[in-house]
């Protein structure tokens, strides 16, 4: 029986909705702070491999090397530059689109949405993150530090003050209504069925998963005192937390531009309709059109993922089928009640809000509260201008330059448009040949550059739970069948290490026990004969009889004899063969890079080892909507960490961006001891890090293939770019930033 579990028919409408409106093929590149105290990574996942894709060094597997470099020379020549002296350009990926965090996007619009303060550090979100990546309290916002309350039954209570004549872009006062009513929407049962969004609001203030759920109207963690002064209250469950600072954040939402008759009940904890309110007949009906809609989607969605069960399956699939379908049919049925009842207006208002917001404002984020305001976006450029009524970032400092542009360049002539002065700043090169060019051309004095550490890593991610990868004696195996120096080498031209574990060298914890962690972890090299021992621990140590042992020695003279026709593999007591399939991006150098080692090299071990090149987008595809019996198992990827650092949302198997699917008590218990070290408890916390990362490094869920540096070249006339860390690129240093003319 077919049947997909990586979303449930709710999740999966949201991502269909999702493909339906904006053709998204991309994936989000910064997590939010709720549905990504994580990494996805995919956010984060996109931009790493988005940076791959648009190398063409695999190029030249295919004998197309001139033919690129000379597309590349003509592109070079043709180029039509937009910089001015009113204006900075910013050279960048393609663009999804999605200037609001929550839909399928990737860093290119992180890049805008930072500039414009939806997200990031130059916003009004109540809490930020200095240059080192410490949490600090917005300075710019707030009237005083927040007031901290411990509660009887747990719970901590931050109570905000913000400051007054606070404004949005368009002029209208910032008031405490916009801030809990980011959290409200967010929140909301049903934002992520009506919207497609994959944000999960405020899940860690109290009475989240009442309000979330539909159980109670009220949300019991938030709370208004007065028009410039709230609470939040984080929840017993989550207390401690190492980055507690982070839980209690609040970021404004303009509730004005998005519904005007939608506003916060007295109490501030519920959203409700105007006094005196009553919907229009045609609002009623695309009220009702939209539900009618929503039902669809969700009966497309569960007979596309929910295959019925044949009379003789077994008990176990009859049931879970059962299971997926009350879900469904519950789901089904509260819609069509609303469908069929009277149109209650605060609900129509609700739903409107949410179309307003993935409809329009996501796409042309009108009125915001950042250093430049959203001009337009079209020919894969966005034009932002200065913010009149920006009050600063928390350090003081703002804006002067006059214009963005954040334009989309093709990444194998960005650097030579930056010497040429067509563009201002390209961020985050990583290809080694690129980056010996910048340094040449710097010490040249044509331009100049600053670089750091990546806090995060190249990798292959498995599925740990189903095909032959769900053995953490294959995936082990795996890691001994290439040579990741080589890759440090090859790709980054040796801008970079090899790292051992979920971590990135420029990291914190890393600098503080990284000398005293690196004597504990498996360094996994290349080492055939080490592959075949750990394959020997699996199902798979026969030949195609099932019975006879597999032998090394034939599998070695196989080899030696004809490596190309190799056909003395493992299989299992039942003759399946030991086969495992990966896809990569068809236009990155790390899948050419890949496919040039393992394949030969399993073959020694006994393994048949596929890699398939194809889109991204089709990746993603694979990776996230995964079957019971997925042809693909591994993927190569690439992921930056988010902040806070809170790998539960990746390997706990309640994590909500558990992509490898990882189940393992150890798991369980020491992503849950980590988050929750007292914020106090320094030495405790790196103790839980260490432990933590030994798991990692034998459970092996992927296997990190480089950590590199990126570079960052920008021109001459760029004044005041001398701040460049994980947590602080061009667009939180914007307001340092000016234009030498």
């Amino acid at each position: 029986m077919k049947m997909k579990r990586v979303f449930s028919s709710l999740m999966a409408l949201g991502l269909a909705t999702t493909l339906v409106a904006c053709g998204g093929d991309t994936d989000s590149a910064k997590k939010s702070k709720d549905d990504s105290k994580t990494k996805d990574s995919a956010t984060e996942d996109k931009k790493d491999d988005s940076q791959d894709a648009d190398n063409a060094d695999d190029k030249t597997a295919d004998g197309k090397e001139g033919e690129q470099n000379a597309a590349d020379q003509k592109e070079l020549e043709d180029f039509d530059a937009q910089t001015s002296d009113d204006t900075i350009v910013l050279g960048i990926g393609e663009f999804s689109g999605d200037f609001l965090e929550g839909w399928q996007n990737n860093t290119s619009d992180v890049q805008v949405r930072r500039l414009l303060g939806i997200e990031g550090n130059n916003g009004y979100r109540t809490v930020v993150q200095d240059e080192t990546g410490a949490w600090v309290n917005n300075k710019a916002v707030l009237e005083e530090d927040p007031k901290v309350t411990d509660n009887e039954d747990g719970s901590r209570t931050y109570t905000y003050k913000i400051k007054k004549g606070l404004k949005w872009s368009d002029g209208k006062e910032i008031t405490a209504d916009d801030y809990l009513y980011d959290s409200l929407i967010y929140s909301h049962p049903s934002f992520i069925p009506v919207t497609g969004s994959t944000r999960i609001g405020s899940n860690a203030l109290k009475g989240y998963e009442d309000y979330h759920l539909g159980k109670s109207d009220t949300f019991e963690g938030l709370k208004k005192i007065d028009d410039y002064t709230f609470e939040s209250t984080i929840d017993s469950s989550f207390l401690p937390y190492y980055e507690e600072v982070s839980l209690a954040a609040l970021d404004p939402l303009p509730l004005h531009v998005v519904s005007e008759n939608l506003i916060l009940n007295e109490e501030g904890n519920k959203l409700v309709a105007k006094d005196g309110y009553e919907p229009s007949e045609e609002e009623k009906q695309k009220y009702k059109d939209s539900l009618q809609e929503q039902i669809d989607n969700l009966d497309k969605d569960f007979e596309e993922n929910n295959e019925k069960p044949a009379d003789d399956a077994s008990e176990d699939e009859k049931s879970a089928y059962d299971e997926a379908k009350k879900e469904h049919d519950d789901q089904v049925k509260e819609l069509e009640d609303r469908l069929n009842g009277d149109v209650d207006p605060t609900q129509q208002l609700l739903e409107q809000a949410m179309l307003n917001i993935t409809n329009e404002y996501r796409l042309a984020p009108s009125v915001v509260c950042g250093p430049y305001v959203f001009d337009e976006y079209k020919n894969n450029m966005v034009k932002l201008s200065l913010n009149p009524n920006y009050a600063g970032n928390f350090k003081g400092e703002k804006a002067t330059i006059p214009h963005i542009i954040a334009q989309y360049v093709n990444q194998n002539i960005a650097v030579d448009l930056v010497e040429n002065g067509d563009i201002d700043v390209w961020e985050k090169e990583t290809d080694g040949g690129k980056i010996d060019q910048i340094r040449s051309e710097a010490d040249a004095g044509k331009i100049k550059y600053n670089t750091y550490e990546r806090n995060g890593y190249g990798s292959i991610n498995f599925l740990t739970d189903r095909g032959n990868t769900k053995y953490k004696e294959v995936r082990q195996a795996i890691a001994h069948l290439i040579d990741r120096n080589s890759f440090v080498q090859s790709y980054a031209g040796g801008y970079g290490v090899v790292t051992n574990g979920m971590y990135g060298t420029s990291q914190w914890m890393y600098q503080d026990r990284g000398a005293d962690l690196e004597g504990k972890l498996t360094n996994y090299q290349l080492n055939i004969d080490k592959a075949n021992e750990l394959l020997d621990k699996t199902p798979y140590k026969f030949e195609s009889d099932g019975k006879t042992a597999w032998d090394k020695a034939k599998a070695e003279e196989a080899f030696n004899s004809d490596a190309d026709n190799f056909d003395y593999y493992r299989y299992d007591e039942n003759g399946k063969k030991l086969v495992v399939n990966q896809y990569g991006s068809d236009e990155s150098p790390i899948t050419t890079l890949i496919s040039n080692q393992l394949p030969n090299n399993a073959k020694q071990a006994g393994m048949e080892y596929n890699v398939t090149a194809g889109s991204f987008a089709t990746l993603l595809q694979y990776y996230y909507t995964q079957e019971e019996d997925p042809e693909y198992t591994a993927f190569n990827m690439g992921q930056d960490f988010g902040t806070p650092f809170d790998p539960w949302y990746q390997y706990n198997s309640k994590g909500n961006d558990n992509k490898t699917h990882t189940n393992d008590p150890k798991a369980d218990e020491l992503t849950v001891k980590l988050r929750q070290t007292d914020p106090k408890d320094k030495e405790g916390y790196l103790d839980n890090w260490e432990d933590f990362e030994l798991w990692y490094n034998d459970y092996l869920p992927e296997i990190p293939l480089y950590s590199n540096q990126y570079h960052t070249a920008y021109a001459n006339r760029v004044q005041g770019f001398d701040v460049s860390t994980p947590t602080w690129g061009f667009s939180d240093q914007i307001n340092a930033l000016s234009l030498e003319k």
